[in-house]
């Protein structure tokens, strides 16, 4: 037999009884008879008919550890058993009655038989009962809930079948029905008006309101955020005039009991509008975070956003909000507008978040910053072909021109290629979404990208041109030329060897550094000085890779943010640049003098970055996002290049 089954039947039988405290002997008898009536429809009833004493104490033993049966022995041995079910629904009845009578009791731990054990009330707090059921609660007839109360204030029994947001309307109710008496009314509305001067109207208004709406109580009580300040004003009156009476009435309790509630429950309501409003504002910040330089950002990079003043994000709102607001913002739109957040994949699978709005800026200057990379290397791997008396195909044909071009990018930007394949691009094309360069730069043409070459502004007969041009003056010669490509002209297998990227090339060459700095320091760890200063250029490295890709360099983000900050030419290009870094170094001088090396960490670099961007000098050259980065890229500049190998040479 399942207990729910008895447990079924011990209810069933307590009603009929009209009572809580069932004779044990006498629903043994009742169980009997109802197994035996009921045989044929379940079987399993069958063993309550043999020994039904023996059969159901097991049963009774389950019920007691899951606090939904208590047995009571009485004096004259009798057995009791005291059924929970049965109490929750009739205080459930309680509170029906209170709805419709607002001047009725709550009811107390002190309405229990006297037999029945007070253990059966799962007593805590009221604020800890309120604060976990006001969001979220499950209804069921297996618990009878005690809310302790300040000032020793009777138990307030809550069956778990009655909502928690049904006691607090209760309560507003019994308040209001206090309030609208003749005598108490006009006497807490001066106190309330009184005590804000100035404010009068606002608190007559509150006053009114919260009185003559008794319907909408619950609403105003949770989603009047200003009013908060008010309602802990008329609970704290009304608390200090009930202690001047000396003698209470039950209904004066009923009323305390109602305004404590109500004031935890006020107390609930402005922690939520506070954590919402928190919530909010950090979302906002969020979304300023997204719109600014790289301007594309993978999930674990939004993850360790933090504000103006240092604190993450993440600890102001849940990963569940960011993860909503953030489907959010990459599924909204409508049939005819793509969302405002896209995401693209890059080669290895790895998300990038960013904003539409942002895209072709992002696209004009990654171009503008890969022309230089691509046509370097171009240029320089077409030099060693010629020098080596070769040809490629790509010198002659467009077609294979642009493939190659195309490939560069792949590899020299990979953000860029990735943005430019992206399936939403196209799409783009077709949306004004304000971006002041819309009408200035054309990606597609017939409804297909245009070549890589116009995106990068490049001739093959220029580069051709350039490469030729670095050669000895005897290439030119055809004999002379003849003869040296007879003698110097290399294996095959050596030419079509393709050089590495400048951005390998760098990082092949900070990694060596970074492993001669370690052997080094370890050889001059007595001298505090220098150790210092090779721990600083090494965590300058260390922040390095969190703001600059594998794809590219140091200097290469510089340049292209420098771009975007220095809108100047000419000579006054040069200066303002200078000037910007004159700033930054002077900065940073005094800052390295106390700081250690655990403590140049990526946050303090944005930190030191931050303050330096709101400066009175640099808030009017403008672009302060990718003046900021700037900031940063070159703050790690300054650090790597710290001049400890003169000091090293200088001890020898």
């Amino acid at each position: 037999m399942a207990t729910t089954n008895i447990l079924s039947i011990l209810k069933f039988f307590a009603s009929k009884q009209k009572s809580g405290v069932v004779d044990f002997g006498e629903f043994c008898a009742y169980l009997k008879k109802y197994s035996e009536h009921h045989l044929e429809e379940l079987p399993s009833l069958s063993c309550y008919i043999e020994d039904t004493v023996k059969s159901l104490l097991p049963e009774l033993e389950k019920l007691i550890s899951a606090r939904q049966v208590a047995i009571t022995e009485l004096a004259n041995e009798k057995k009791m058993i005291n059924v929970v079910p049965y109490f929750v629904d009739k205080f459930a009845e309680r509170y029906k009655d209170i709805e419709a009578t607002p001047n009725l009791p709550f009811p107390t731990i002190a309405d229990l038989p006297k037999i029945t054990p007070k253990t059966i009330v799962t007593t805590d707090s009221a604020d800890s009962i309120l604060y976990k059921f006001l969001d979220n609660q499950e209804l069921n007839d297996r618990t009878l809930y005690g809310l302790i109360l300040p000032n020793d204030e009777p138990i307030i029994i809550l069956p778990s079948n009655v909502e928690v947001k049904g006691l607090v309307e209760n309560s507003l109710a019994k308040v209001q029905y206090m309030l609208k008496k003749e005598g108490y009314h006009d006497y807490f509305l001066k106190k309330l008006t009184g005590t804000n001067p100035g404010k009068e109207l606002t608190a007559k208004n509150f006053f009114n309101r919260f009185v003559d709406r008794p319907d909408h109580a619950i609403e105003i009580l949770s989603q009047s955020s200003e009013d908060f300040y008010l309602w802990h004003q008329l609970c704290y009156f009304i608390k200090q005039d009930y202690k001047k009476v000396k003698d209470y009435t039950q209904e004066d309790i009923s009323t305390i009991q109602a305004i404590m509630i109500t004031e935890i429950a006020a107390n609930y309501f402005k922690s939520r509008a506070m954590d919402k409003s928190k919530r909010d504002t950090a979302l906002k910040t969020l979304d300023q975070l997204l719109n600014k330089p790289p301007y594309y950002f993978t999930y674990d990079d939004i993850t360790t956003f933090v504000d103006s003043k240092g604190q993450p994000l993440l600890s102001q709102y849940s990963e569940q909000d960011l993860k909503d607001w953030l489907h959010e913002k990459s599924t909204g739109g409508d049939a005819h507008s793509l969302p405002d957040l896209l995401i693209f994949k890059m080669e290895d699978e790895k998300k990038y978040f960013i904003f539409k709005s942002k895209i072709l800026q992002l696209v004009i200057r990654l171009c503008t910053e890969a022309r230089e990379v691509v046509r370097r290397t171009i240029t320089d791997h077409w030099y060693i072909v010629l020098k080596n008396f070769g040809s490629l195909p790509e010198m002659h044909d467009q077609q294979a021109f642009e493939a190659r071009l195309q490939q560069e990018v792949r590899e020299q930007s990979p953000v860029l290629y990735s943005l430019l394949t992206a399936s939403f691009l196209p799409l783009l094309t077709y949306e004004k979404f304000g971006d002041e360069d819309a009408d200035k730069v054309t990606l597609f043409a017939n409804g297909e990208l245009i070549p890589y070459s116009e995106l990068l502004l490049m001739n093959r007969h220029e580069i051709l041109t350039d490469s030729k041009i670095k050669l000895p003056f005897w290439y030119t010669l055809p004999v002379i030329s003849w003869i040296a490509k007879m003698m110097l002209k290399q294996p095959k297998r050596r030419r079509n060897i393709k050089p590495k990227t400048s951005a390998q090339q760098y990082h092949e060459k900070e990694s060596k550094e970074s492993l001669e700095n370690m052997e080094t320091n370890a050889m001059i760890s007595k001298n505090s000085n220098i150790s210092r200063k090779i721990q600083l250029k090494e965590a300058a490295r260390s922040a390095e890779k969190n703001l600059v890709s594998e794809k590219s360099t140091l200097d290469r983000e510089l340049e292209s943010y420098e771009h975007i900050w220095n809108k100047k030419l000419g000579e006054s290009r040069t200066n303002l640049t200078e000037d910007v870094n004159v700033l930054i170094r002077d900065y940073m001088r005094t800052v390295l003098r106390t700081m250690s090396p655990s403590g140049f960490t990526i946050e303090r670099i944005r930190s030191l970055s931050s303050t330096l961007t709101k400066t009175p000098a640099l808030m009017k050259i403008g672009e302060l996002d990718a003046l900021e980065r700037y900031i940063q890229l070159y703050i790690i500049k300054l650090v790597k290049n710290l001049p400890t190998y003169s000091q090293l040479e200088s001890l020898k």
